[in-house]
């Protein structure tokens, strides 16, 4: 009967020790500029823990404001970046920024327009050389697609980057500038924390947009496995949709 209750007990411990996490399980970190009690951010991070448990990681997730984010991520302070418009990022970008675009769509929102009238407004609305229009420092897909549409018709209206989303709100409540465009996620997330001395709304979109990860060259040789094994994740859990 002593050696049936060692061997149980032996048997328990170790499968209690099996159970922890090893210390010597290597971490991947991605910062994220969504913030972190968002439940897209928390989303995201359950996707990426998912995938780089199947390839023998842990994984950790540090919020930043969005300059932060992706700037932490190029100097290889961390390990990546959790969403961005992968598009915008090609080869010329990986070989400058150091960051390999992860091929997969892990969420779907909208580039949108935010002003103090309300109703719809278009691109041509928008587009108009009395404008002052704002968009989000770090932000690559709204300066992007700001020099574009000027280019592609010849408008010129003033646009420069504030530091927040919280900033360019607070400025387009005080009549400072006319618009500003950028992720509705974002934005809507900044509405809901501050209060504004002026009525803005959210005049619709202008695109939508595909999110995915960026992953820090260093990992190159397991950027191919986490595409994998991520896209397993999504196909499994679905898009995510903000």
């Amino acid at each position: 009967m002593t050696h049936y209750f060692i061997l149980f007990l032996c048997l328990f411990v170790a499968s209690g020790v099996q159970a922890q996490p090893s210390p010597h399980t290597p971490t991947i970190t991605f910062t994220c500029s969504l913030p972190e009690d968002m439940p897209a951010a928390i989303e995201i991070r359950r996707y990426y823990e998912l995938a780089f448990a199947n390839l023998g990681y842990q994984f950790e997730m540090l919020h930043r404001p969005i300059k932060r984010a992706l700037a932490e991520a190029r100097s290889g302070t961390s390990d990546g970046e959790c969403a961005r418009i992968t598009r915008f990022f090609d080869q010329s970008e990986v070989e400058n920024h150091q960051l390999i675009p992860i091929n997969v769509v892990v969420g779907i929102s909208t580039m949108n327009i935010w002003s103090r009238e309300q109703g719809p407004l278009t691109a041509s609305d928008l587009l108009h050389s009395e404008h002052n229009i704002c968009y989000i420092t770090g932000s690559t897909a709204s300066e992007i697609w700001l020099n574009t549409m000027i280019e592609k018709t010849g408008q010129t209206p003033a646009f420069f980057a504030v530091n927040s989303y919280e900033t360019g709100l607070r400025m387009l409540s005080f009549g400072r500038i006319t618009h500003c465009i950028g992720p509705q996620i974002s934005f809507q997330a900044a509405a809901q924390k501050i209060n504004l001395s002026g009525q803005v709304y959210n005049n619709g979109q202008l695109l939508e947009i595909e999110a995915g990860p960026l992953l820090h060259v260093r990992h190159q040789a397991i950027a191919e496995d986490f595409t994998r094994e991520l896209q397993k994740v999504v196909d499994k859990h679905g898009i995510l949709q903000h």
